[in-house]
Parts: C-alpha cells; structure tokens; sequence
C-alpha cells in the first residue's frame, strides 16, 4: 500500500495553510487600498465642487457670491448648496480666503476631512488663485 503518511499530510496541510493566510493577507491589504484610494478621489471630486462654484462667481477676488467656511458638515451651508457626494463616505469641509492687496489675488483653499480622523490633516486639499481680471 502506497500513500501518504500521517506527518506529510500534516506538513501538507501546514504548507497550505500558510500560503491560505498569506493571499488572505494580501487580498484584504488590496481591498483597503482601494477603499482608500474610492475615499480620497470622492473627497477630490468635492473640493473641485466647491472650486468650481468660487470660479463661477462673478468676481473671485472680491469674494461676490462666497465665503469662508470653518470645518462643517456635509451638506455645506450657503453660498456652497448644491455640493453633491453620491457616496456613501461622509466628509467635513472647509474654504480658507486669503487675499493679497499689493497683488490684486486672493488664494482660496478648499480642505476635505474625514469626520472620524483623530488629526487635523485633510484627506484632499485643492488651492486656487484669484485674481482681479
């Protein structure tokens, strides 16, 4: 009679194992690298959104139709209606204005937080500049 032993199934089955655990490791290390990347391209979207409805103004720089915004909760309050998130993660934003006299700009950052992070670091930043033209 031919056939296996009881220690090479158990050396067997140990192999088979450790491959199982380390491709396991490896498929959930691959699922929250995306989740990660989803997460920071929706926040991404937002902060264009909010970008876009400054340049939309009819003067940026002399901030007609907008305004700073502290750290708030999605949905944003007025002027920035109308910012759409389709997904399911939920975000903070916040409008930073700084003008510059001597230079006739104004530079506008739009930071998007994660409300569940222990720090204060934007999962997405995106800064214009603005001119009087």
């Amino acid at each position: 009679m031919e056939g296996f032993t009881f220690v090479e199934l158990i050396v067997g089955l140990t192999l088979f194992a450790g491959v199982a655990v380390f491709l396991l490791q490896a498929f959930m290390n691959g699922m929250t690298s995306a989740n990660r990347s989803d997460e920071k391209a929706a926040a991404t979207s937002l902060a264009m959104q909010v970008m876009e409805q400054i340049k939309a103004s009819p003067n940026p720089y002399t901030w007609v139709g907008f305004a700073g915004i502290a750290r708030t909760n999605l949905p944003l309050p007025s002027p920035y209606t109308g910012i759409s998130n389709p997904t399911p993660h939920k975000y903070q934003a916040s409008v930073t204005i700084t003008s510059d006299g001597n230079l006739y700009l104004s530079t506008v950052t739009v930071n998007v937080y994660r409300p569940t992070d222990p720090d204060a670091s934007p999962l997405a930043t995106l800064a214009s500049e603005l001119d009087a033209q």
